[in-house]
């Protein structure tokens, strides 16, 4: 039930949702972007995954069985519910308690054995309960795909522009902290083209202490400088460089100065041009 309920909001939610951004911590160093120094973690999967249990739809399809049971869907079922159970004179099946409610069959196949006669859905009694359970895992895919935005996957070729403008574009704005033989070596085999669009404007601070937001507080003639752990109107918390943590109360007489090294790539979001954009991610992704 509660999945259900989850399900149902989330849904429409789903469009704004993509992965919770990470918590600013102790980041380092002077590149920005997310594969300076290290291994490009499974965005996708995480996404995938991050969206699922946003969502509440419960344990990840077997692809495997719901490949072997989208041809015995197609010949019994997409009749009545669509050839992606979306509906058709049958209802969608996206939507369906049946399907939300089960996570492996324990629950369809005992449904789909008895049918519901009554109301026009035959019984699938002959069926071998294999077969049943690769319905309803075919089922929950089709729940997936409709649902799980973190899945989606643009496969538009976004790498068209040009790469001596693009080099041009770097040159001129990305290489005062960036270069293709340091922290960015590699990057076009480690990224998809449309991660490393991604990463361009939001780059993270997950695992880069040095890309933390950091303060300088001013108050009754002392200055403290440190990482922001949290900031509001009434109060700045800060940890400085030996690990103590500041809590400065604001008003009168205090000042505080904030220093965001990501401030650059937020910019760009803004002003960079959709030719710009394009010219410089191919550029990138030929950096192999």
């Amino acid at each position: 039930m509660i999945r259900r309920l989850i399900f149902v909001t989330g849904v429409a939610l789903t469009a704004a949702v993509a992965v919770s951004q990470p918590v600013p911590a102790p980041p380092p160093a002077a590149a920005s972007l997310d594969d300076a120094g290290g291994a490009v973690k499974p965005r996708r999967g995480q996404s995938a995954q991050a969206t699922r249990e946003f969502l509440g739809l419960g344990v990840a399809p077997d692809a495997a069985a719901a490949k072997r049971g989208a041809p015995v869907y197609a010949a019994n079922c997409a009749g009545c519910h669509g050839a992606e159970a979306r509906g058709g004179i049958g209802p969608s099946l996206i939507y369906s308690n049946q399907v939300l409610d089960d996570d492996h069959g324990e629950k369809l196949v005992g449904f789909l054995k008895v049918g519901r006669p009554e109301k026009g859905m035959p019984s699938f009694a002959e069926s071998t309960p294999q077969e049943l359970t690769d319905i309803a895992e075919f089922l929950h895919l089709q729940v997936e795909a409709y649902a799980n935005r973190g899945t989606y996957e643009n496969k538009n070729n976004i790498l068209t522009g040009d790469v001596r403008r693009g080099a041009a574009y770097f040159a001129a704005k990305c290489s005062a902290c960036h270069s293709a033989s340091g922290d960015l070596k590699g990057i076009g085999a480690r990224l998809r083209p449309l991660d490393l669009q991604r990463t361009l404007i939001v780059p993270t601070r997950e695992d880069h202490p040095k890309r933390a937001v950091t303060a300088t507080v001013t108050s009754a003639g002392t200055t403290v400088t440190g990482r922001v752990v949290r900031i509001d109107d009434f109060e700045v918390v800060i940890a400085d460089a030996a690990g103590a943590t500041h809590t400065i109360e604001r008003g009168p007489g205090v000042a505080v100065a904030l220093t965001d090294p990501l401030a650059w790539h937020k910019a760009f979001a803004t002003r960079v041009k959709d030719r710009e954009m394009t010219d410089l991610t191919t550029y990138l992704a030929s950096f192999k």
